[in-house]
C-alpha cells in the first residue's frame, strides 16, 4: 500500500507540473488569441500522471487527489494538512475484508463491490482475487466463475485458469489441482464453461499432450465419472462400468484417438480417488486455513425446545469475523455459519458452560445455512445459544469470540 508520504510527494510532483503546464499554456493562449484550459483539462493530466506513479490499482486514491487538484486549482494551493489522500493499510484491509463478507453470501455482489472498490476493475485484476485471496468460500468462486460469460468475464475465466501452474503435469494431475481452487457449480453449462478455460490454459502449458477439443471432453467425462462413482445421492443406481466409460468416452468428438489403455486409467483413477475441491478444511487459502479457535461445541436448534441441542464442530475465523459449523471435525463443507459483525457475546446465565450470541443494535441475529443442494439459507434471530464442553473452554470461547469481534466492529 501507499503511505501519506508517498501520496503528498505525487501531489506535488503532480502540482509542480501542472503550474509549470498552466503558466507555458496562458502564454501560448494568450499570444494565440484563445480561452485557457480549465480546471477539468488540468484534472485529467493529474489523473494520467497519478496512474504514472503507480497508483493505477486504486480508484479512490485518484478520485481523492483528482478532488484535491480541482479544489486547489478553483481556489489556491492544495492544502497538505486536510484529508486523507490515500487508503491507509488498515482501511485498504477494511474493505478488502467487506469484500470477501459479501462474496462469500453473494457472488454477484461481491463481483460488484471489487470493481466498485478497484480489487477487480479489468479482468487481470478480477482473476487474481479469485484465485489468490484466502478466505474466500470455494463454492462462491466456482458460482462467479461460471457466471462468466460475455467477453470481460470469459477473459477473467481465462486467466483465472492460465494462472493455475500446470506446466509439466499429466492430464489428471493438473486437473486436480485446477478443480482445488473452487468447487463447481452444479449447472451444466457453467461447468462446461469452466472445463474449456481448463483445456485451453492445460494445452497451453503441454502442448503436445492433447488438442482443446481433447481435453475439454475428456475433462467433462471426469466430472461425469467423478460424480457417478461418488456422490452420495446416486448410491442406489447401478455404477459405471470401465467399458462403458471408454465406449462413452471415445464416441464423444475429438476422443476417437484415444487408447483404451489411458481411458482405463482415469477410470481406475477416478474409482479409487474421489475429485474433491479441498483435501481439508485447513488448505492454504481456504476459508479455514487460519483459524482462531476450533473445538466441539453443542448448538440449540432455533426455537426448538431446550433438549434440541446437537452437537457441532465449530471454527472461529478472523478473515472473515464468522463462526462456522460442521457436521463433525471430518466435514470439509460448513452446514453454516454465524456473522460476527454487530454482535455481541457472553456467558449464558442458564448455563455454566453455555454462551449466547445477540445483535447489537436490538436486530434480529443473522445466520446462513447451507441446504442439502448447497444452495444459502438466510435466517434471523433473536439469539443463538451455544454450550462448550466444558466451563474452562466456554470462557476461551468467549474470549476468543470477543476478540473477533472488537477487531470487527
Amino acid at each position: 500500500m501507499f503511505s501519506q508520504s508517498d501520496v503528498e510527494r505525487a501531489i506535488f510532483d503532480c502540482e509542480k507540473q501542472l503550474q509549470g503546464c498552466r503558466l507555458r499554456l496562458s502564454a501560448v493562449n494568450t499570444s494565440k488569441g484563445t480561452a485557457p484550459r480549465s480546471a477539468e483539462d488540468d484534472a485529467v493530466i493529474l489523473r494520467k500522471k497519478v496512474r504514472m506513479k503507480g497508483f493505477e490499482e486504486d480508484v479512490s486514491v485518484i478520485s481523492e487527489l483528482q478532488s484535491e487538484a480541482e479544489s486547489s486549482l478553483a481556489g489556491g494551493n492544495v492544502r497538505m494538512g486536510g484529508r486523507r489522500a490515500s487508503l491507509s493499510s488498515e482501511q485498504h484491509e477494511k474493505i478488502k475484508d467487506r469484500i470477501i463478507r459479501t462474496f462469500n453470501l453473494d457472488e454477484k455482489r461481491g463481483l460488484t463491490m471489487m470493481r466498485e472498490n478497484g480489487f477487480g476493475r479489468t479482468p487481470q485484476q478480477t482473476a487474481k482475487f479469485l484465485l489468490t485471496t484466502g478466505g474466500l468460500n470455494r463454492e462462491m468462486v466456482g458460482r462467479a466463475l461460471g457466471s462468466f460469460y460475455d467477453d470481460r468475464g470469459m477473459e477473467s475465466l481465462r486467466l483465472f485458469a492460465e494462472g493455475v501452474n500446470m506446466q509439466g503435469m499429466q492430464f489428471m494431475e493438473a486437473l486436480r489441482v485446477f478443480l482445488k481452487k473452487f468447487k463447481l457449480p452444479g449447472e451444466s453449462q457453467m461447468v462446461d464453461r469452466i472445463l474449456e478455460a481448463f483445456a485451453k490454459a492445460y494445452c497451453k502449458a503441454n502442448p503436445q499432450d492433447f488438442s482443446v477439443d481433447s481435453a475439454h471432453a475428456i475433462a467433462f467425462a471426469v466430472i461425469i465419472l467423478n460424480t457417478d462413482a461418488h456422490s452420495h445421492n446416486l448410491k442406489q443406481l447401478a455404477k459405471m462400468t470401465k467399458l462403458q466409460f471408454t465406449h462413452n468416452t471415445r464416441d464423444i468428438e475429438g476422443c476417437k484417438e484415444l487408447s483404451t489403455e489411458f481411458l482405463e486409467s482415469i477410470y481406475d483413477e477416478v474409482t479409487a480417488n474421489e475429485i474433491v475441491h479441498q483435501e481439508n478444511k485447513h488448505d492454504e487459502g481456504n476459508l479455514f486455513h487460519d483459524a482462531v479457535k476450533e473445538g466441539w461445541m453443542r448448538k440449540k436448534a432455533a426455537g426448538a425446545a431446550a433438549i434440541a441441542w446437537r452437537k457441532r464442530f465449530f471454527i472461529l475465523t478472523k478473515n472473515p469475523p464468522q463462526l462456522y459449523y460442521f457436521e463433525d471435525d471430518k466435514s470439509n463443507d460448513p452446514k453454516g455459519y454465524i456473522p460476527l459483525e454487530n454482535v455481541n457475546v457472553s456467558k449464558s446465565k442458564k448455563h455454566k458452560k453455555g454462551l449466547e450470541l445477540t445483535p447489537m443494535k436490538g436486530e434480529l441475529l443473522k445466520s446462513v445455512k447451507y441446504s442439502r443442494s448447497g444452495e444459502l439459507v438466510l435466517g434471523e434471530h433473536k439469539v443463538a445459544e451455544l454450550k462448550a464442553q466444558s466451563i474452562e473452554e466456554s470462557w476461551e470461547w468467549y474470549e476468543a469470540i470477543t476478540g473477533i469481534i472488537n477487531k470487527a466492529n
